[in-house]
């Protein structure tokens, strides 16, 4: 079997992604990575989901036909580009321009991602594309600051961090005093995530037989709006399966299950292009891969910890999360981009040198 053909082409993808991504972790102080890489990478997710997804590294056109490696290092400046000017917006409001960055802005980037990926996948980028019609790249910047726009408003309404008013860097004007605990409000949103990348793996059945029967179902927005319930449906199993928040510690549960799922199950669709050669009907080739993805969120989460715990000795659990929140930055905002990247806008450079 060559080594640019799935699955071998994907196993050593992963293992190089999963070898970098521990040896930058690992570069940055703990206090670092929480603070000023977290606020930074995750910045750039939204973009670099633009370019992956809503443009599928096709557009801009003037970068698309270039050479693997300076196609892959054009991308990779517009999306670094954007993310900056980002990070640097949120930072200066949200943030209030309080160094190092607090747990209030970098909570905003982070809910920015699943929202942007709502818009993305379930409701297929409308109504962007009803309202620019044929213009990719205006349709992407539009989606990109609706997303965030949207994030900016469930994030007023949703978010309170009154827990943290003994901290020092605290001050109630940044504080939404939304209706909820803070991380409810974001491991929520990360469970959604989980929801949506199931129904890819399962190529949204059983919305897929819904739409064949009535051809509006598969019409936007009706589309989106019932994937969303599914997704609701997903997470909403999720927090039952593990008793949040009266059983597993909220934040726990989002590392352990909500963080390491998403890192599952991107490396079967990102690392293996979505295990083309896994040949089953629907709705089983999406469970086999579920329980793929489940198997190595297992032993990728295990791996983070040991790696955190033998170089940093970070602890675990209320009241700082040290150890969670190292592995979501980790496992998320370095490694997510780097698989991103690698697949999408290096096509898998040099590892598959066709075009």
């Amino acid at each position: 079997m060559k080594l640019d053909s799935q699955p071998i082409l994907g196993i050593v993808a992963s293992v190089f992604a999963v070898s970098a991504s521990l040896w930058i972790s690992v570069l940055f102080s703990p206090d670092a990575m929480l603070t000023w890489v977290s606020l930074t990478l995750v910045a750039m997710v939204p973009m670099q989901m633009v370019i992956g997804l809503a443009w599928g590294s096709q557009h801009p056109a003037a970068i698309a036909v270039m050479p693997a490696l300076m196609r892959g290092v054009a991308f990779s400046l517009l999306m670094a580009t954007v993310g900056a000017l980002v990070a640097y917006i949120a930072y200066t409001t949200v943030g209030g321009s309080i160094s190092p960055p607090t747990p209030f802005v970098n909570m905003f980037l982070i809910l920015a991602v699943p929202v942007t990926l709502m818009l993305i996948i379930p409701f297929q980028r409308w109504p962007f594309t009803a309202l620019l019609g044929d213009k990719p790249v205006a349709i992407g910047f539009a989606l990109l600051v609706a997303a965030y726009g949207l994030a900016w408003v469930l994030y007023q309404l949703l978010f309170d961090f009154g827990f943290l008013q003994q901290a020092p860097f605290y001050q109630a004007a940044l504080d939404p005093h939304g209706k909820f605990v803070a991380w409810l409000p974001l491991t929520a949103g990360l469970s959604m995530v989980v929801g949506i990348l199931s129904l890819v793996l399962l190529d949204f059945w059983p919305l897929s037989l819904l739409a064949q029967k009535f051809p509006a179902m598969g019409k936007q927005p009706f589309f989106g709006l019932a994937a969303s319930v599914l997704i609701a449906l997903i997470a909403a199993g999720l927090w039952c399966v593990f008793d949040v928040p009266h059983g597993m510690d909220v934040v726990a549960f989002m590392v352990r299950v909500g963080v390491s799922m998403i890192f599952g199950i991107f490396i079967v669709l990102v690392m293996f292009e979505g295990a083309p050669f896994v040949r089953l009907p629907q709705p089983w080739r999406g469970l086999v891969l579920i329980s793929a993805a489940a198997f190595l969120a297992v032993g990728l989460h295990a791996l983070y910890r040991a790696v955190a715990v033998s170089r940093f000795g970070l602890p675990g659990g209320a009241p700082g999360y040290a150890l969670e929140l190292w592995l979501a930055t980790s496992m998320l905002a370095i490694t997510f981009p780097l698989m991103v990247a690698f697949a999408s806008f290096f096509n898998f450079w040099p590892l598959r040198k066709s075009a």
